[in-house]
């Protein structure tokens, strides 16, 4: 596949020429989601209790922060091969043949069947068992409300449950690569004991679908059609 190389991870610095943020992007932090947040008419507002997910964090605003993370080397595994990864979640890297079928699923998707998800620009959404139905249940609220990647017939995501999350949930998307340079390049990382705003994490994957090596719609094969 192109865009698969070496096996070892390489971390870099700024000089990849990536803008994190682009005009128009979303704003997840400060409070201010892409319903603005203000006066109390977001989803949660930052009040207790009041989002849709609970709007807490240990009784706390919640606030949704967007974390730039480096690229690490893609390469193809033996599917009997545990990827490692320097970030958790992963942005990228090391992944299996196959990818995962674009869809929610209840049963867990092994990392390195959606790691290759995000090659092809594919936005994975992710829960660890033990979180809170509620957010469970927002996170596929956002899932739905997604619309597909035209020309693709999905919305070029996933959602999944993780036990190797270190949060109650997450999202992640790989960034563009230069080929010229070489450089990697970053993706980008949300996670959080709560969700501020659905509306805004529906506008985070329709803004940052499709910006990794690859562009494949091709439907995935795990967990196998029945």
């Amino acid at each position: 596949m192109i865009g698969c190389g070496g096996r070892t991870p390489v971390a870099l610095d700024d000089s990849t020429g990536v803008v994190p943020n682009q005009p128009g992007d979303p704003v997840l932090d400060g409070g201010v989601g892409v319903d603005s947040g203000t006066g109390g008419t977001g989803l949660d507002a930052g009040t207790t209790g009041a989002g849709q997910d609970g709007g807490q964090d240990g009784g706390l605003p919640c606030v949704n922060t967007i974390e730039q993370v480096p690229n690490e080397q893609r390469i193809h595994i033996p599917f009997e091969d545990t990827p490692l990864y320097l970030h958790n979640p992963p942005v990228s890297g090391e992944h299996y043949p196959l990818w995962a079928r674009w869809q929610s699923n209840a049963a867990v998707v092994p990392r390195g069947y959606w790691v290759h998800n995000l090659e092809h620009g594919g936005v994975v959404f992710l829960y660890r068992p033990d979180a809170p139905q509620n957010l469970v249940d927002a996170l596929r609220r956002v899932y739905n409300a997604i619309p597909n990647d035209d020309p693709c017939t999905h919305p070029r995501s996933v959602l999944t449950p993780d036990p190797l999350l270190d949060a109650p949930w997450a999202v992640t998307v790989s960034g563009p690569e230069n080929y010229i340079t070489g450089e990697l390049g970053f993706g980008y990382v949300i996670k959080g004991q709560c969700i501020e705003s659905e509306d805004a994490l529906v506008l985070f994957a329709i803004q940052y679908r499709n910006r990794s090596a690859e562009q494949f719609c091709d439907e995935g094969y795990y967990p196998t059609a029945p």
